[in-house]
């Protein structure tokens, strides 16, 4: 595997973008796939490449959650954070999207997806998406990396 990435570089890259960004189409979390991502290219790669990902996932979901049918499964399979997200988001946009892409095992394309229904403007749901994903992909990168080198502790 690691000779085809270091003959492959841009090749690797391409094919860690686009899992990145389908993910939302799968409605698969993103962290294992940021962990597995993070072992295998340098950690500016791995940031820059996630958070593009990131982006085209979150646009998609945006857009086309409705003509992809997550209505039925959002509302079905998360119900009461639905609902939940609804009532704060009405509140305060931004820093609920922020702080609900920041939380590990909160499915950020379910917020996106909300923002979405709610009709808050596309930037600003992107933007809070970008910052809490960006905080949160920092940290695990930075974490994964000095523990596979050995700088913890």
């Amino acid at each position: 595997m690691e000779e085809y990435v270091i003959d492959h570089p841009i090749e690797t890259l391409v094919i860690y973008y686009l899992l990145i960004s389908l993910k939302g189409l799968l409605l698969l979390p993103a962290t294992p796939i940021m962990l597995a991502g993070t072992i295998i290219f340098n950690p500016v790669e791995v940031f820059l490449v996630n958070m593009a990902g990131i982006i085209t996932s979150t646009t998609i979901v945006y857009y086309f959650s409705k003509y992809l049918e997550f209505d039925v499964h959002f509302e079905t399979k998360h119900s009461k954070y639905t609902h939940l997200i609804r009532d704060k988001l009405l509140d305060r946009e931004l820093p609920i999207i922020v702080l609900w892409s920041f939380l590990p095992p909160a499915p950020t394309d379910l917020v996106v997806y909300v923002a979405s229904t709610l009709r808050i403007n596309f930037f600003k749901c992107l933007i809070g998406v970008f910052i809490g994903e960006a905080i949160i992909n920092a940290f695990c990168i930075i974490s994964v990396t000095m523990l596979l080198k050995g700088n913890i502790f």
